[in-house]
């Protein structure tokens, strides 16, 4: 049975991801190739911020989504590698992609 890690002298901050520590990680290994697109759409009189072309493999985008739905405090879906979030959370998003290293466009 393995121990549990309950204090780490490791300063560096879990991958925002995999929430897996610096060595463990393998996200931050696979640098992704290609740039995300940010909009906003309203649908109904809704608005809706879409993360579109995430140059992420389908479970990493998953990972993603779930972990900006909660700090988000919104819903949200994946559509294939898009993903959209309820209501304008643009300006979190962009900074939540430049701290997992992802390329992004749009809004700036």
């Amino acid at each position: 049975m393995a121990a549990k890690v309950v204090w780490s002298s490791d300063s560096a901050e879990p991958c925002p991801i995999c929430r897996k520590s610096a060595g463990e990680c393998l996200c931050q290994k696979r640098v992704p190739e290609g740039v995300a697109k940010i909009r906003i759409e309203k649908r109904r009189g809704k608005t809706v911020t879409v993360i579109a072309e995430l140059p992420l493999e389908r479970s990493d985008v998953k990972l993603l989504l779930r972990d900006l739905k909660k700090r988000c405090a919104t819903g949200g879906t994946c559509k294939g590698q898009t993903l959209e979030l309820q209501g304008d959370h643009v300006d979190f998003v962009r900074q939540w992609l430049d701290k997992c290293s992802i390329a992004h466009r749009g809004w700036n």
